[in-house]
């Protein structure tokens, strides 16, 4: 019975290591998510958690376009950019996260990461009949 009780701890050691990793890994994914996005006249970068990270201008867009034409151009590419970082980001975490948690809250930046790693097992203390030596 000793024997299926320690095969049973670490199995749930095994498994909490593996969640672990995979936890640490959807992270790193996250912090290199990116999403470039272009109408022709403007190409917006967005970065992590939808950091935007570079806004370039085709040059003929400053005689085609007004300045407040350009300005919603701007804010356009840059609200698809930050979709599609955002989507990305869903998709990483979709697999990680628990029933009845949404993956669009860790996409918005303010998620723990460590929210979603479980309790790490209980070693059961070694010693006389469960219990600690105390000497």
């Amino acid at each position: 019975m000793h024997d299926d009780l320690q095969a049973a701890i670490e199995s749930l050691v095994e498994e909490y290591d593996r969640q672990v990793r995979e936890v640490h890994e959807a992270h790193a994914r996250l912090s290199e998510v990116t999403a470039t996005v272009s109408d022709g006249d403007v190409t917006v970068t967005a970065g992590p958690q939808g950091r935007i990270d570079e806004i370039v201008f085709h040059p003929r867009v400053y005689g085609r376009l007004s300045p407040t034409e350009l300005a919603r151009a701007v804010k356009e590419q840059i609200a698809r950019a930050q979709a599609e970082v955002a989507e990305r980001s869903q998709e990483i975490m979709a697999p990680l996260m628990p029933e009845g948690l949404d993956a669009e809250d860790p996409a918005g930046g303010a998620f723990d990461l460590g929210a979603l790693l479980p309790d790490p097992p209980v070693r059961p203390a070694s010693g006389r009949h469960g219990r600690e030596d105390r000497r």
